[in-house]
C-alpha cells in the first residue's frame, strides 16, 4: 500500500530533476567571444559530423572545435581525443590526449600545437575507435 504513494512521488521527483536536452543551436550560442576559422561537414572518415573551428578573440593561440552530428551516432559514451598520429588498430594511439566527452555543440579546446594532426572519436563502451578526422593548419 505504501508503494502506491511512494513510487509516483519518486517518479515525479526524478522527472523534474532531469536536465533538459540540449539542442545543437543552444551549444553554439555559447561561442560569443570566438571567431570562426573553418567548418566542414566532410572532415570525418565514416560519419557525417559538422565540425566548426573557432579562435578565441582574447587569446589568438587558443582554438576550439565544436562537433554536431548530422545523423544519429550509433555509439554510446563517445570521447574526443587529439593525437599526433593514427594507430593501425582500434586501440588509441600511444600519445593521444583526451579533449573531453563528445557533446553536441560543446566547445572542446585543441592543444596549442594541433596543426596537421588528428581528431579521434573513441567509444568507451566498445573500447574502439569510432571515427577519425585529419586536422589541417588552423593557425
Amino acid at each position: 500500500m505504501a508503494l502506491a504513494f511512494v513510487l509516483p512521488t519518486v517518479l515525479l521527483v526524478g522527472l523534474t530533476a532531469r536536465r533538459p536536452l540540449q539542442h545543437a543551436g543552444q551549444g553554439m550560442a555559447k561561442l560569443g567571444s570566438l571567431q570562426p576559422i573553418k567548418q566542414s561537414d566532410h572532415l570525418w572518415a565514416k560519419h557525417a559530423i559538422h565540425s566548426a573551428f573557432f579562435r578565441d578573440t582574447s587569446d589568438l593561440t587558443e582554438v576550439q572545435v565544436v562537433l554536431v552530428p548530422l545523423d544519429d551516432l550509433p555509439a554510446p559514451e563517445l570521447l574526443v581525443y587529439w593525437s599526433p598520429e593514427l594507430s593501425n588498430s582500434d586501440a588509441l594511439p600511444r600519445h593521444a590526449r583526451l579533449m573531453g566527452a563528445f557533446g553536441t555543440g560543446k566547445p572542446l579546446q585543441l592543444p596549442a600545437k594541433s596543426d596537421h594532426r588528428f581528431l579521434i572519436l573513441y567509444s568507451l563502451a566498445h573500447q574502439s575507435i569510432f571515427d577519425t578526422a585529419p586536422l589541417e593548419s588552423l593557425r
